[in-house]
This record gives structure tokens, sequence and C-alpha cells, in this order.
């Protein structure tokens, strides 16, 4: 499966879901301070807080479907 991304009515890209071993690299990646910006990094630390805190919210494929395209 490749990146898929989700639009806003302007066809604005306003997220992306990716295979969740593209994810980890992207997690690992960040561990191994590469040069990455620093939005990127504030937003994976946050992420990761959210996990250790217990405060992630995961969603399924339908959850996502019925926010952003009411189906």
């Amino acid at each position: 499966m490749n990146a898929q991304f989700i639009t806003n009515d302007k066809g604005e890209k306003t997220a992306a879901i990716v295979p969740i071993s593209e994810y980890e690299d992207l997690l690992h990646q960040h561990h191994l301070n590469l040069e990455l910006t620093d939005e990127y990094k504030n937003m994976v630390d946050q992420m990761l807080r959210q996990e250790t805190e217990g405060s992630a919210q995961y969603v399924s494929l339908n959850d996502i479907k019925q926010r952003f395209i009411g189906k």
C-alpha cells in the first residue's frame, strides 16, 4: 500500500495514511536524530508523549471516512 492522502473541500492535503512499516521507519529516523525539521520533530515528540500518557487516539478507516467523507 502506498501513502494515501485525505483532502479538504479545497483539495488541500490535511492528513496522510501510511503503512505501519513506513510509519515505524519514520519514528526510527526521528530517534536517529537525522536532519528533520523542528516542526516534524515536535509533531513526533507530541505523538510519542500522547502514546506514553495513554492519551493517543486511534481511529479506524471507517472513522476517518465518516469524519472526512461522510460515508
